[in-house]
């Protein structure tokens, strides 16, 4: 059997390669442009090409894709033509989640990629050699999934495309509900009623971990959250170079993470009730979490270069952003911020270009690149330039650079950066390419 991923480069899709052929299976790929991404998965053994040709169907016993795929892709088309089946990468996700005996997944509009991290990083700290599938890369354990040998596995599931609500769990973590992806959903409520019909069908001895406004039935719930409340919390959380330290409801004294953010206190508390579901006491649970040194592009530092450094992150909502400077703030208090931002897809800047003029308003300088769009076409009344005007008005003594291209963002950012500077580069498309050439010498 044959699997070939459309669009492997992505990264749950990457992920799930790395499963796959982990477990035995033959697994092939293709995606629009060569990389890195495909680099690594060739050195492993996975047969990956560029770019997409129809001809690619014609080996494979299955086809699994992503919702970024449209169905007019050659090799979907062709796939179909001849009976091939076709399967939604959540399906092949599940699939791998149900040859488990106890599956974590987790989700929510904000730190599901770092919370899954920490999770894979904490259980095999902990020598339980979970399986896992997360969104982001985890250099310490070597890339962004891994089939292990125990009988745990950890999965990113992402609510954005509903598929979330495909996937099995013995514990479901959701950790906020927030409005994001209006390409799916209208309102809150909307997401709100997409995760409700996930956690009611959950198993009756499942558990729920979800933190502050999260509300949606479930056989059993614990909720955390950071300050006082209901819930395993997070106290007397203090941020700083060092990372973020704070003194749980109960357990260990204090923990002290080596990621920064309060943010991050939330996070591991989500993590910290997870283990625990799996038997890992709370101190046990906070000391392997503690060996966390964080998930690539958030608050990622790229370098340094004549005297600035450079993070990258991989913010791209309005809370994310202030959550992402919230956090430079409190580890570099001194130094001059440069934000360098590019917004996702045109309707997220539609709705909320004033919210990102919002935060962006606390940075020293900010740099603004056009609006990424993924996929689908520009629109020009969704362009980076409305949010430099709405800066404009709040913020009128602040340095802001509308410079379009990549290439103009690094010729402005090397242009603005003095020693001492940190320049934050922020967003969900190839920003990092602009931090890295940064940084390069």
């Amino acid at each position: 059997m044959t699997m070939h991923l459309v669009g492997i480069g992505g990264a749950g899709m990457s992920g799930l390669a790395r499963v796959l052929h982990g477990r035995g299976i033959e697994v092939t790929g293709c995606d629009r442009t060569d990389g890195p991404v495909l680099d690594a998965l060739r050195a492993l053994g996975i047969n990956c090409t560029a770019p997409h040709d129809q001809l690619h169907a014609d080996a494979a016993s299955e086809l699994v894709i992503s919702g970024a795929i449209p169905d007019d892709e050659p090799e979907v088309v062709r796939a179909r033509r001849r009976g091939i089946p076709v399967r939604h990468r959540a399906d092949a996700l599940a699939a791998v989640l149900a040859a488990h005996r106890r599956r974590c997944v987790v989700t929510g509009a904000h730190g599901k990629t770092t919370t899954s991290a920490m999770l894979a990083v904490a259980l095999d700290a902990l020598g339980l050699e979970p399986s896992y599938v997360v969104g982001g890369d985890i250099r310490q354990l070597g890339g962004n999934a891994a089939a292990g040998n125990g009988d745990i596995c950890v999965a990113e599931g992402d609510e954005s495309d509903r598929s979330v609500t495909r996937l099995p769990a013995d514990i479901a973590v959701i950790l906020n509900v927030d409005l994001d992806h209006l390409d799916h959903y209208a309102s809150v409520d909307e997401v709100v009623a997409e995760l409700a019909s996930w956690t009611s069908r959950l198993a009756a001895d499942a558990v729920l971990v979800c933190g502050d406004g999260v509300d949606v039935p479930a056989p059993r719930v614990a909720r955390f959250g950071v300050g006082p409340g209901e819930g395993f919390r997070a106290l007397d959380v203090r941020d700083g170079p060092d990372g973020v330290r704070f003194r749980p409801s109960r357990g260990p004294a204090a923990v002290q993470l080596h990621v920064s953010g309060v943010h991050n206190a939330g996070n591991a508390c989500a993590a910290a009730l997870a283990l625990e579901e799996l038997g890992v006491p709370l101190g046990a649970g906070f000391a392997a979490l503690a060996t966390f040194r964080g998930a690539g592009r958030r608050y990622e530092l790229v370098g340094e270069r004549d005297g600035f450094r450079v993070v990258d992150d991989y913010a791209h909502h309005p809370a994310e952003l202030a959550a992402t400077l919230a956090t430079a703030r409190a580890r570099e208090p001194e130094a001059r911020l440069v934000v360098y931002f590019q917004p996702h897809m045109p309707w997220r800047t539609r709705q909320f270009a004033e919210a990102f003029a919002d935060v962006l308003a606390d940075a020293d300088v900010v740099v603004l690149a056009e609006t990424y769009v993924a996929r689908g076409t520009p629109d020009p009344d969704a362009s980076a330039a409305v949010i430099a005007r709405h800066l404009a008005t709040r913020a009128p003594a602040l340095e802001v650079i509308f410079a379009p291209t990549y290439l103009q963002s690094v010729d402005a950012l090397r242009a603005v950066a003095r020693p001492g500077d940190l320049v934050l580069c922020c967003g969900a498309g190839p920003v990092d390419a602009v931090a890295r050439a940064l940084v390069a010498p």
